[in-house]
């Protein structure tokens, strides 16, 4: 039974391998792309090479036929930088101020990428906005799984 658990052992020892090599440090500057949705998103990144902004502009179809929400999130110093060129992070926010017909939003998002050389990254991002009238939950939206990339 050795034999066969030292090979798997080395396999599973490659693949984690494999999976860190697939990482890269971040260059300074500004990195700009696309969502699937192709709307705007963009990662800036500090002299230490950590991610201090990502910003990503998203359509969220809500519950009730014919609605949505199109916003934009931005995160700031993502709380997630394990220093191999990975970053996540997720959170809750609320619309600072309420929209046309007093509607606020009730954001909870979830976010992760990966520099895979120093100017290219890419990952995934999620919301989902509760709206609110006058205190009372009106209607729920969600993006789903939204791919993104950026150079």
């Amino acid at each position: 039974m050795r034999r066969a658990t030292a090979p798997a052992g080395a396999i599973l020892a490659l693949l984690c391998c494999a999976a860190v090599a697939l990482a890269a440090t971040p260059s300074k500057g500004l990195h700009k792309g696309t969502s699937s949705q192709d709307r705007t998103v963009d990662v800036k990144v500090g002299r230490n090479h950590h991610i201090r902004r990502f910003r990503i502009d998203w359509n969220a179809p809500c519950d009730k036929p014919g609605k949505s929400w199109t916003d934009g999130t931005t995160v700031t110093n993502p709380d997630k930088q394990p220093g191999d060129g990975s970053f996540s992070a997720s959170g809750k926010y609320k619309s600072s101020q309420p929209v046309a017909g007093g509607y606020v939003g009730h954001f909870k998002y979830g976010l992760s990428g990966q520099f895979t050389t120093g100017s290219d990254a890419n990952g995934t991002f999620h919301v989902k906005v509760r709206v609110t009238k006058n205190g009372e939950t009106v209607d729920h939206c969600r993006t789903g799984k939204l791919t993104w990339q950026v150079s």
